[in-house]
This record gives structure tokens, C-alpha cells and sequence, in this order.
């Protein structure tokens, strides 16, 4: 009974402490697979894991990068990898890269916050009337924050993602510099719109093409910004907006349609996908019907490109 408590409280914890629910995340994708399956990338002076796919044809069409997020709405791993296996199967030699989204906020702003409410905890303790001369100054540190935005928002930064995701496209050009062919990226949700930001920064990370898989992130000014960064792309987009897959989502999905179309963009497609759920697995020998769907969708994207 006791053994069953602690295990309770070790999940109530995590739960509610996200650093510490990211923090394990590389060492449990090394810890996932078998040994060897799971090779090192060195991003500045972090070493993140990446699994690579060879190619199952003869002449290979080029490198398929595919980011992973590690959020239930995204890829899991084994869905990935089972993507990996679509396209490998055509020619495609695939790198999985995991990229951890655990931007908290800093140390001194914590240490800062919490200093000021033992502060004003010891000022309210030392005088009682304060807090009645300033009823609303308790809440005042969250009144910048929307009532009805969602609480990824406090956590995660979108200059800092997007600087971080950089760092980590360097390392992967750099291992894959000398593999000749396409360079085809997949991206969902969050890691999309942070790869799209971050190839508008810097054009030496451009792939010959983007799919793009319900493109999001959880700001108004920064998501309705999305429809700008896909129009504006020099390289060609297949948008795959997956139905219900988040609402931050949904609300742009017409406005990058119709961004694109005005803007005379060459090479857009976009394609709605019914609904699915995901769920976190490393290993999964079933089929995803909704893998096939991106499979399908990415293939026939490459052979109206001529690839």
C-alpha cells in the first residue's frame, strides 16, 4: 500500500513539474531501442540522440529529416519510425531528430518571484492591513497572462525555441553535408512553425522541401503569423492540417490557404486529414492509419515535384 502511494505521488509530481517531465526525455529514447540503433549528435555542447533509416532502393532520392516533439498531440517515436519505414522503402534515407522543448523560464525569474512572495508574505504577516491597502497587487505577477490562453504559453519561449532549433539544423547539415539528393523536412505542430521561423533567419537551412504537419503555436501574434512564414517560404510546402488536432491550429487553416494563394506561392499544397488519436509509445508493430495518410500524402507530394 505504501509502495502504491509513492508511486502516486512520484506521477502527481511530475505532472506537475515540466522541467522534470522533459528532463529524462533523450535518455529514455537512448534507453527505448536496441543498442546501437540510437546514434549521438553533438549541438554545441549538447549531445542529443538521432536514429537514422537507410535506403531500401538502389539510387537514393536523398535525406528526409523528420523532428519529433515530445508531446501526445505530435509523432511518437514508433510512428516516426514507421514513416521512416514508408519512405525509406522509396528511396529516402531518413534521419529521426528528437528535439526536447523544455524552455522554462530562467532561474533568476523564479528565484526573483519567489523571493518577492516570501516577501510579501512577511509584510503581510508583519502588517495585516497591507494586503487590505492593496487588494489586487497579489495577483499581479499573472495578470499578463490571458485568461484564456493555455498554459504551454508560460513555458515555452518562441525566439528561444526557434534559436535552439537552429542549433540543432546546424549539427544535422553538418553530419549530412556530404549525402547527395533532396533534402525533404517533416515537421508537426510547434517544431513546424519553429522550423519555418528559423529558415526565414537563415536561408542556409532551406530544404528543397517542407511538409508541414498542423502548424501551431500556442501565441495569438506568433501563430496568425504562420500564414506569413508559409507564403513567404522559397521552397515548396505540402500543408497536412489534421482535423481537431488543436484549435491554435484550426484557426489558421483557411488564412494559410488563402495567404498562399494570394501570394501567388508556387508549389503549396494543402490536404485535411480526419482526426486521430496519438499515443506515446517507443515500440509498436501495428500499423498507423494515420501514418499511412502522411505516407501517402508525402510520396505523392515528391512525385508531383519530379523527384
Amino acid at each position: 500500500m505504501r509502495k502504491c502511494i509513492a508511486s502516486i505521488l512520484c506521477l502527481l509530481a511530475l505532472g506537475f513539474s515540466p522541467k522534470a517531465a522533459f528532463g529524462d526525455y533523450f535518455t529514455d529514447i537512448s534507453h527505448g531501442f536496441a543498442l546501437g540503433e540510437v546514434q549521438e549528435l553533438l549541438v554545441g555542447e549538447r549531445v542529443v540522440p538521432i536514429i537514422e533509416v537507410e535506403p531500401q532502393t538502389p539510387l537514393s532520392q536523398g535525406v528526409a529529416v523528420i523532428l519529433v516533439e515530445p508531446f501526445l498531440s505530435s509523432f511518437s517515436l514508433s510512428q516516426s519510425k514507421e514513416l521512416a519505414g514508408y519512405l525509406s522503402a522509396k528511396g529516402w534515407r531518413v534521419v529521426i531528430s528528437p528535439f526536447n522543448l523544455n524552455m522554462m523560464p530562467t532561474e533568476s525569474g523564479i528565484e526573483s518571484a519567489y523571493t518577492s512572495g516570501q516577501g510579501a508574505d512577511t509584510q503581510a504577516a508583519a502588517d495585516p492591513s497591507a494586503e487590505e491597502q492593496a487588494p489586487g497587487s497579489s495577483g499581479q505577477g499573472n495578470s499578463v497572462i490571458h485568461p484564456r490562453s493555455t498554459n504551454l504559453t508560460q513555458y515555452f519561449d518562441f525566439e528561444q525555441t526557434s534559436d535552439k532549433l537552429t542549433e540543432q539544423l546546424i549539427a544535422l547539415n553538418n553530419r549530412l553535408q556530404n549525402v547527395q539528393g533532396y533534402r525533404l523536412v517533416v515537421a508537426q505542430g510547434m517544431l513546424a512553425a519553429t522550423f519555418l521561423d528559423a529558415t526565414s533567419n537563415n536561408l542556409a537551412f532551406e530544404p528543397d522541401s517542407l511538409v508541414t504537419i498542423s502548424p501551431y503555436w500556442p501565441e495569438a501574434d506568433v501563430n496568425k503569423s504562420i500564414s506569413d512564414l508559409v507564403a513567404n517560404s522559397s521552397f515548396p510546402v505540402l500543408d497536412l492540417s489534421i482535423d481537431g488536432l488543436s484549435d491554435w491550429e484550426n484557426s489558421t487553416v483557411v488564412m494559410r490557404r488563402n495567404r498562399a494563394k494570394t501570394s501567388l506561392k508556387l508549389h503549396y499544397r494543402q490536404v485535411l486529414l480526419p482526426s486521430s488519436n496519438s499515443v506515446f509509445s517507443l515500440n509498436q508493430n501495428q500499423k498507423t492509419p494515420y501514418i499511412q495518410l502522411v505516407a501517402n500524402n508525402t510520396i505523392g507530394w515528391t512525385r508531383y515535384l519530379g523527384w
